[in-house]
């Protein structure tokens, strides 16, 4: 199976769940915190008008997809990578040893909404979590040192994020070297969507993406055919 997708001009990690978790045993023993993150349709759309974004998705350790629609329009047909990205595997895979070896998390949001919503689906599906703090960009009045430093004295294993993409992004861009932890998982607002929408509102807006991503792709097909023609 191929381990690397092409799509949009973009390289993303085409991994099982099982090969995945292989780079997070590794990830442990780094010096510095090593960046996952779920790569959504959505994403994938705002990164063809945010080369900034674009950057920070092509520099991550390890590009967990958790859209379906991406596996179908990079042309993967293996059921297996369908149905572990339907069902959200790595998550689930990730959390379950995360508990079981006794990892500490920090979480971390946009708003307290996000972080409060982010913390009772954890305490009620991994009641053994050690969470050792929160934090809510909202809360902050000035620069970040004081949520760097904040996460810094929990000294987490794992920081989650549901920070909305862009800004996810450019949070961890600016604040990667200061944090001391070991991994950083962005679930992005995917986490959000899922747990705080409608199944019909999420399915409206999905099918906009699909659009919106199908235009993008033909007319990434079509200029990359005109350049190999020259």
């Amino acid at each position: 199976m191929i381990k690397k997708l092409e799509i949009l001009g973009m390289s993303l990690d085409n991994y099982t769940v099982r090969e995945a978790m292989l780079q997070i045993e590794v990830f442990w023993n780094n010096t510095m915190i090593s960046a996952v993150e779920n790569i959504s349709m959505e994403t994938l759309v705002k990164t063809q008008t945010d080369e900034l974004l674009k950057t920070c998705i092509e520099n991550l350790d390890l590009a967990i997809i958790c859209d379906k629609e991406i596996l179908k329009a990079a042309g993967v047909k293996s059921a297996q990578r369908v149905r572990e990205t339907v069902e959200n595997s790595f998550f689930k895979e990730f959390m379950k040893r995360i508990v079981r070896n006794r990892r500490t998390v920090y979480l971390l949001g946009d708003t307290s909404e996000q972080t409060g919503l982010l913390q009772s689906f954890l305490s009620e599906t991994y009641g053994q979590l050690k969470i050792t703090g929160t934090y809510s960009l909202s809360d902050c009045t000035g620069d970040y040192d004081t949520i760097i430093n904040e996460i810094n004295i929990a000294a987490p294993d794992v920081i989650l994020s549901v920070i909305p993409t862009p800004k996810q992004e450019y949070f961890l861009k600016e604040q990667k070297e200061k944090l001391n932890a070991k991994i950083w998982y962005g679930l992005g607002d995917h986490y959000v969507e899922r747990r705080g929408v409608s199944e019909v509102a999420g399915f409206a807006r999905r099918l906009i993406q699909k659009g919106i991503m199908h235009g993008m792709l033909l007319r990434y097909n079509k200029k990359d055919n005109e350049d190999k023609d020259e």
